[in-house]
């Protein structure tokens, strides 16, 4: 690149002038390549810096380049001539595991959810079936989706291949121009299901990528696989998904904390039973999610109403605060809460963070204020509309009241099903870190280990093996820290120079709040969470003790549109910012007070 060539030379030369080589520049450079130089201070930061070689950086830079090709050369079969890993697409990793997620965290995720059962899923509710394809890569140590195939697995399968050829090449040049929905691809991006306002937006979209023929054959696929999803006969159907959810919810006490043979058959059981019935619910609850923000875009209902009938939903969260209300009234032990919800922890797929039952002086009391609910209703002459939109897009036999209990069973469902099928996840930890007890491993050595090798049954008995395999692993862990990547990767460039990526926060609610931020809260110090704006990397089911606490707001470095958290705080009204990204996060830890306008899409510090 000129412009760097450059400004290489002009920092060569102030680094000679100044007799510093680890400096912070701001600098500028005209359309004619002229730099200018704002201003430079040493970086107080170095001696805490690890001492890498180029040589050593070079080498994990070239065996991702090696990677990144082979991912975007891709198999033939997929539609879609390139492809964008990003880390918050889909099933946005970033969020559930973190930046640089241990090995056992990383390879549960995969074998649970991104090697098929995720695509098995979406093949089952009618999609094209991309279950021979896993959705998540490893790159220096980051785990990133692959766009593509997310793009495909939203295809309906009886869609042409030549129009969905068009469809997924419109949807990764989209990206590219548009890296703000990285976190929002289902709703910006993509168009997985029928909505009220369909022939708008794909008009609009994809008016100069297909024909109006075409556009119209797409519509209709669509709404011939939505119309199914609100068929209560059919084997994805809500009613069938919970049922196996609840099967797998009965027979839980079948099993104990420390036979390690288990393992194989808990596997199984959390993949057939759990994720793939959470990962149909979630797909019913980004429909459900995309019918409600439809109705608002056509201005059938308000952002007021909205708010309210996500405010009104029920889900697991409202169940845990109000069982924890009840331990405070002694209407019921903490023996019985923790029976219920010992399970959770913050840091779902990680074996070195504590479980709800495993915390001392876990804090059983609620400080979070009743917020007055108001009731989500429907006018007559809204009701009258909905009708008519529905019998206008040819959805026999459903009307606004059975609309609007799919939307609501759809998400509350969803988070029900997570809240199952991590029982099983969170047992399978407690089996490895028990068995590593009795061996003499500790959880920090065990989460350096995979999934796998506690399936086979010669390697997880060898303890000296496992001991070794514990010990590199976690050299590679470290050593992948020293290569920085960007959230999107777009070609293997990206690999050596990082474009500066703009995030779009979700923001939650329309309120608008100020106060004294905290970063990072511990469970032990609960009482310190009350009236501030709590600030969290990546937040799962188990942060949801942050809510029993009356917190001003929350805000979220990674997270999406319709993730765990963002149901969270519209449901129990909490404003928040969801998904800032690295700069925006950033600037408001620098800070004491933020300022949230959820209303007006505004958040800085203060």
């Amino acid at each position: 690149s000129p412009r760097f060539k450059i400004l290489i030379d002009c920092v060569t030369d102030l680094e000679k002038i100044i007799d510093n080589n680890s400096i912070d520049i701001e600098f500028a450079i005209t359309k004619n390549l002229k730099p200018y130089l704002f201003q430079v201070r040493p970086i107080t930061t170095v001696k805490k810096w690890k001492n890498v070689t180029v040589k050593e950086h070079e080498k994990y830079l070239l065996i991702a380049e090696k990677k990144l090709e082979k991912i975007f050369k891709g198999p033939e079969n997929i539609l879609g001539k390139n492809t964008i890993l990003g880390q918050m697409p889909d099933w946005n990793p970033v969020e559930m595991l973190g930046k640089y997620p241990s090995e056992l965290s990383y390879s549960l995720y995969s074998k649970l959810i991104t090697d098929s059962t995720w695509a098995k899923a979406r093949a089952i509710m009618g999609y094209r079936n991309m279950s021979k394809h896993p959705l998540m890569h490893q790159i220096c140590g980051q785990p990133y989706i692959d766009t593509r195939l997310s793009l495909n697995s939203f295809l309906p399968k009886k869609l042409s291949s030549l129009i969905g050829k068009k469809v997924i090449n419109f949807g990764i040049e989209e990206l590219k121009k548009k890296p703000q929905f990285h976190d929002k691809i289902e709703f910006e991006i993509s168009t997985p299901s029928y909505i009220f306002d369909i022939k708008k937006k794909l008009s609009k979209r994809l008016k100069n990528n297909l024909s109006k023929n075409e556009i119209k054959t797409f519509i209709n696929e669509l709404r011939l696989l939505t119309l199914g999803f609100l068929d209560e006969e059919k084997e994805y159907s809500l009613s069938k998904a919970f049922n196996k959810i609840e099967y797998l919810n009965k027979i839980f006490s079948n099993f104990n904390n420390k036979d390690i043979k288990q393992i194989p058959r808990l596997i199984f059981l959390c993949k057939n039973y759990g994720t793939l019935n959470f990962s149909i619910l979630a797909r019913h609850g980004f429909v459900g999610k995309s019918f409600l923000n439809s109705l608002a875009s056509e201005k059938v209902i308000s952002s007021n109403q909205v708010e309210k009938f996500e405010h009104n939903l029920n889900t697991i969260t409202k169940r845990m605060l109000n069982d924890l209300d009840f331990v405070q009234k002694n209407k019921i032990s903490q023996k019985k809460f923790m029976a219920e919800y010992g399970h959770l922890r913050p840091g779902t797929y990680d074996i070195t963070s504590k479980r709800y039952d495993q915390i001392n002086n876990f804090y059983f009391k609620i400080d979070r204020k009743k917020t007055k609910k108001d009731k989500f209703t429907l006018s007559d002459k809204q009701k009258i509309i909905i009708n008519k939109l529905l019998k206008k897009n040819k959805f026999k036999n459903i009307d606004y009241k059975k609309l609007f209990d799919y939307i609501g069973n759809s998400i509350s469902l969803r988070e029900y099903s997570k809240f199952i099928f991590t029982k099983y996840l969170s047992l399978i930890l407690e089996i490895i870190a028990n068995y590593g007890s009795k061996n003499k491993l500790k959880r920090n050595e065990l989460t350096n280990l995979n999934i796998n090798n506690f399936l086979n049954k010669d390697l997880y008995k060898n303890i000296k093996k496992l001991k070794i395999l514990s010990k590199n692993n976690k050299i590679k862990h470290e050593k992948n820290q020293i290569v920085k990547l960007p959230l999107l990767i777009q070609d293997i460039s990206r690999t050596r120079i990082i474009p500066f990526q703009v995030s779009s926060p979700n923001f939650i609610t329309q309120k608008k709040v100020q106060g004294q931020k905290l970063f990072n809260p511990s469970i032990k110090k609960i009482k310190e969470l009350s009236n501030k704006i709590i600030l969290i990397e990546n937040a799962d089911p188990g942060f949801d003790w942050i809510f029993s606490s009356n917190i001003l707001a929350l805000v979220t470095k990674y997270g999406g549109i319709n993730s765990h958290m963002s149901i969270r705080c519209a449901e129990l009204g909490i404003p928040a910012a969801i998904g800032c990204g690295d700069q925006i996060f950033s600037q408001l830890l620098k800070k004491k007070s933020i300022y949230l306008d959820c209303s007006s899409s505004a958040i800085y510090s203060i």
